[in-house]
């Protein structure tokens, strides 16, 4: 079976999504279930506008996706695998990123 082609700047722009500490306290907080925004911000302990701009480049990068419930939205990790300890993100690509989560 042939591999998809990918594009590596399309794997460097997902690192980069990831390499800012607003986005890896959400990350962190999405590897327990899914979050609104409301709740987000709460949890990280910033205001909403702040994380609705976070959330937006995190789902135009791939690492979320979002479902409607009511009127809000509910976001969640997309190729991630979380343990007790451990969040381990999986790009399209193929390039693996493992956070602690303690």
């Amino acid at each position: 079976m042939a591999r998809k082609k990918t594009n590596p700047h399309s794997a460097a722009e997902w690192l980069a999504g990831i390499a800012e500490p607003t986005r890896l306290t959400i990350l962190k907080v999405l590897a327990s279930g899914t979050r609104t925004v409301t709740e987000l911000a709460k949890a990280c302990g910033t205001e909403i506008v702040n994380i609705s701009h976070h959330v937006n480049v995190m789902k135009n990068l791939g690492l979320l996706t979002a479902e409607r419930e009511g009127r809000f939205m509910r976001y969640s990790l997309v190729g991630a695998t979380a343990t007790a300890t451990l969040l381990e993100l999986t790009h399209e690509s193929g390039v693996k990123v493992t956070l602690p989560l303690n």
